[in-house]
């Protein structure tokens, strides 16, 4: 039992650590993301080495224990600005009126899920502006027809490879579809016309995740690529969709910092929207974020679709003139190096980068 702890001890002090070399490999950048549950296991470890080591072993276990906790206190200080405690990225407003609001829906609907009435019924009971589907394909695409009066403005990009995506507005839209990093991997810019005359940017993105035989360079490249050109329009921008990320990696900060947008997550909750069907495994993967010009009226996490995610709401309203250049401090040369690094390692060339395939 002791060594079986030890052996346990030592591999949660790894996996805390490991995410801090600045390296690709699917199994460094997977760690990433289940923080809050490892940190649960540390405790859980120390708990157990001080109730079950005895007395010689002391000093030993109070090492590990003292080990274990650190570990854990780093697992958790990733986690934390997620807390209602921590200062919040975007403001809150309860008064926005209705010309300045924007509300959207979006939902990983997982390709072979064929509950397609859920999706359907929540479509029609969130009555968002804007619905953003990914992992969807042509059978998907038929099964929403229903919505095509209410939203008359589409764009589809139905695929059988789990990253197709399908892009519904009820507001004025245009847009096209853009393959950045990769050829069978799109992402969404879109155009939206507010009800009181703005033009907005939607950025809609699903790049592919770390796993095995997948490392994260073209996931990280394809979040630098979207975060430049969501800081170089300058205008009032969001960025939307499934980011298989968590908010808390050195990914999707570096994102944050390179594009000068915000998640009204931060200083709210967690939302985490995977794995719908495993409580104790779940994390944010599903995310927005948006440029200074926006404030939050509400955001939740929605039941379940039949699919390994949860859909997201959120209601947004514009407080600054969409066309306003809002001065942003700019990411800092570090963070602009390693962007570039990121770029390098997705085997994207710094000259290309706004050379995306456009169709």
């Amino acid at each position: 039992m002791i060594l079986a702890l030890g052996g346990l001890a030592l591999l949660l002090a790894v996996a805390a650590m490991l995410p801090l070399w600045q390296t690709d490999h699917w199994f460094v950048r997977i760690l990433d993301f289940p923080r809050m549950q490892l940190g649960f296991a540390g405790l859980v470890v120390a708990f157990l080495y001080a109730v079950l080591v005895p007395d010689p072993r002391r000093g030993r276990s109070l090492f590990i224990i003292a080990v274990l906790l650190a570990a854990t206190g780093w697992q958790f200080f990733h986690v934390a600005r997620y807390l209602f405690f921590f200062p919040e990225e975007v403001a809150s407003e309860e008064n926005c009126s209705a010309d300045k609001r924007l509300s959207l829906l979006g939902a990983n609907v997982l390709n072979e899920n064929e509950d397609f009435g859920k999706m359907l019924g929540l479509a029609r009971q969130q009555d968002a502006d804007t619905i953003l589907l990914t992992e969807s394909d042509k059978a998907w695409e038929e099964a929403m027809r229903p919505l095509h009066k209410a939203y008359p403005y589409r764009i589809a990009v139905p695929l059988e490879n789990s990253y197709g995506m399908h892009l519904y507005s009820r507001l004025p839209m245009s847009g096209e579809v853009k393959y950045r990093v990769q050829d069978d991997i799109p992402s969404i810019d879109a155009r939206i016309t507010m009800r009181d005359g703005s033009e907005v940017i939607l950025f809609a993105i699903h790049p592919e995740p770390p796993r095995p035989g997948d490392d994260s360079g073209e996931r990280d490249a394809e979040l630098v690529l979207v975060g430049r050109e969501a800081r170089d329009e300058g205008r009032a921008s969001l960025v939307f969709g499934d980011f298989n990320d968590v908010g808390w990696s050195s990914t999707t900060l570096l994102f944050g910092e390179v594009s000068g947008t915000f998640d009204p997550r931060v200083g709210r909750e967690l939302l985490p929207t995977f794995n719908a069907n495993w409580p104790m495994m779940r994390w944010p993967l599903d995310h927005l974020f948006v440029s200074p010009h926006w404030a939050l009226v509400e955001m939740e996490r929605l039941g379940q679709i039949g699919s390994d995610h949860f859909p997201v709401g959120f209601t947004l309203c514009l407080k600054q003139d969409a066309g306003d250049t809002l001065v942003t401090p700019s990411a800092d040369p570090e963070a602009e190096a390693e962007a570039s690094e990121q770029l390098r390692e997705g085997r994207i060339e710094e000259a290309t980068e706004e050379d995306g395939e456009k169709h």
